[in-house]
């Protein structure tokens, strides 16, 4: 009841302000009966505890006490910007009445719109996210080795490049699992070396959300994006004062944005689940896949638009019921009113196009041709021809039924077409040859950081590794033949650095520290092979991690 009141004033509200716009002229009087309605609602939503609709009323009221020059650009975007909260308000409230839920991040981005128009902050994804301590305890992993200053230095503006690289990607929307993990290799070194810091804990939390971006496909929305874009400015910080300047408290804010998309995320690692379980945070209740697919739904025909063409559909539907009625007690089994009939399928058929029920409008369409053949030729339908139409009949008002209880979604098309580009990606992109090389290089990439991890397990025993030069080789040869002389001269360069480590008759002091940096030159090269697949030449860009790596050990690359 609550609901009918609410939505019945918002649509007199949207009446009100749609007669201002029109006739600006004629007086505020509309604008504020609008105002008047809206702060009504917005009273109601507030004390129901709907909080993010509460909060979409308190910008529409806000926005609307705000309006002064009806013939500036400014008020033509609030115009665009109050239609769409006026559209989506009581849709969100059908949903929350139909689903038993309430989920008011769903409706942040109308929020957003409002308030980027009076130029305030947007609320971030964590605004409606509970958790119970912001301070959580954490065990940082020591480093091995220590490093000077001016190595530390080094190697911290060689970790923001690197998240750099994969930053530009992910804003580019081009490779974006590659980018995320680029970036999250930055932040496991950085967490790495900033030790038990009070601002390691947010390298920890960013770097475990990258990865739930990463693994679960999760959504890379423009929110999404500027928390990355913080994420930056923090490193950017920590280049520019040093390794000391994490000695201050992370952001509370840009914590608050990962621990969310961790809690989101559909599979959440063990490193995940240790995460949320420190920082006591309160599930949401849904999956970030669950999410987008409820944001496609409210999007999509509300409630009263789907129940308004079915009644459409079952009153043509009746109609057609009634003349298969007479036509089958009739001696001419209604011939006369056969061109009546099809036009009564041919508009059903219509609609069910249109809606999206195209296996049911098909059936109509066969059933059509049937009918209008006898009425050419003048042939009556015997009670087996009027049984068949009746079934289809029969199954198009099962359709019409269903159509009533679920909501519109383009998922299954969504997933039809990545299938689709991933099959011309495979079958056009990419040669047999090319495929070949990529696949033995990915390979052989993945024996080498095996061999690594093993040599660093054993204490560093030799025997590990004596084979990862000529497996580098043979990856060498395949860029070679590719004509990718840029990777070709990178494994060129990381051969010698393993050569010239067996020919050490004892491991360095500060060996740990050098694998750590050649893993970083491999991980490049791996992410290299992934834009490969889908872009010709790949994304050199990538490269430039592996080569600063190598530089870093002391190894020159000639590109």
């Amino acid at each position: 009841m609550v609901s009918d009141e609410l939505v019945a004033t918002i649509e007199e509200a949207a009446g009100k302000l749609e007669q201002f716009v029109t006739n600006p002229d004629a007086g505020r009087e509309p604008l504020d009966a609008c105002a008047v309605a809206i702060d009504q609602v917005r009273g109601t939503l507030k004390l129901v505890q709907l909080g993010g609709a509460s909060i979409l009323a308190e910008e529409v009221l806000l926005a609307l006490q705000g309006i002064t020059d009806t013939t500036s650009q400014s008020f033509a975007e609030l115009k665009d910007a109050l239609t769409d909260a006026f559209f989506i308000l009581p849709r969100y409230l059908e949903y929350t009445q139909q689903s038993r839920r309430n989920v008011p991040v769903l409706l942040l981005s109308y929020i957003n719109e409002l308030r980027s128009l009076r130029k305030v902050p947007d609320l971030p994804e964590s605004h409606f996210l509970q958790y119970g301590n912001s301070n959580p305890a954490y065990n940082a992993r020591a480093t091995s080795s220590a490093m000077t200053d001016n190595e530390l230095a080094a190697l911290l503006k060689r970790l923001r490049h690197m998240y750099q690289v994969g930053l530009l990607s992910v804003l580019q929307n081009r490779q974006i699992p590659s980018g995320l993990g680029i970036m999250e290799r930055a932040l496991e070194r950085l967490e790495f070396v900033s030790g038990p810091r009070r601002k390691t804990p947010l390298w920890w939390t960013a770097g475990a959300a990258l990865n739930a971006l990463r693994t679960s496909k999760m959504e890379v929305s423009k929110s999404r994006k500027l928390a990355l874009m913080a994420l930056d400015r923090e490193l950017k910080a920590l280049v520019q004062t040093g390794i000391g300047s994490t000695d201050q408290d992370p952001p509370e804010a840009l914590v608050g944005q990962f621990l969310f998309l961790l809690s989101i995320a559909d599979s959440p690692s063990e490193r995940a689940e240790a995460i949320l379980q420190a920082y006591q945070v309160t599930r949401p209740g849904y999956t970030d896949r669950e999410l987008q697919r409820e944001k496609e739904a409210l999007r999509g025909p509300s409630l009263n638009t789907v129940a308004s063409v079915a009644a459409v559909l079952q009153d043509e539907i009746r109609q057609i019921k009634e003349i298969l009625e007479n036509a089958s007690q009739a001696h001419d089994r209604g011939l006369a009113e056969y061109g009546e009939l099809a036009a009564h399928l041919d508009k059903v058929a219509d609609i069910l196009a249109v809606v999206g029920l195209t296996a049911a409008g098909q059936s109509l369409r066969q059933e059509i041709a049937r009918i209008e053949h006898w009425r050419d030729q003048g042939q009556m339908a015997d009670n087996a021809d009027l049984i068949e139409i009746a079934d289809s009949l029969l199954y198009v008002e099962s359709s019409v039924s269903s159509l009533e209880k679920s909501s519109v979604s383009d998922e299954k098309l969504q997933q039809a077409n990545n299938i689709a580009r991933r099959e011309v990606i495979a079958s056009s992109q990419l040669a047999e040859a090319e495929k070949l090389v990529i696949e033995e290089a990915e390979a052989g990439l993945a024996l080498v950081k095996r061999a690594l991890s093993s040599y660093a397990e054993s204490s560093f025993d030799p025997g590990h590794i004596k084979n990862v030069g000529s497996t580098l080789t043979a990856i060498r040869g395949g860029f070679t033949v590719l004509g990718l002389s840029y990777a070709a001269d990178i494994v060129r360069a990381s051969v010698e650095f393993i050569e010239d480590l067996l020919k050490q008759s004892s491991p360095p002091a500060a060996l740990q520290q050098m694998l750590e940096t050649f893993a970083d030159a491999v991980i490049g090269l791996e992410y290299y092979l992934d834009t490969l697949e889908v872009e010709k030449g790949g994304d050199a860009s990538v490269l430039s991690i592996a080569e600063e790596s190598l530089r870093a050990l002391g190894y020159r690359v000639n590109n």
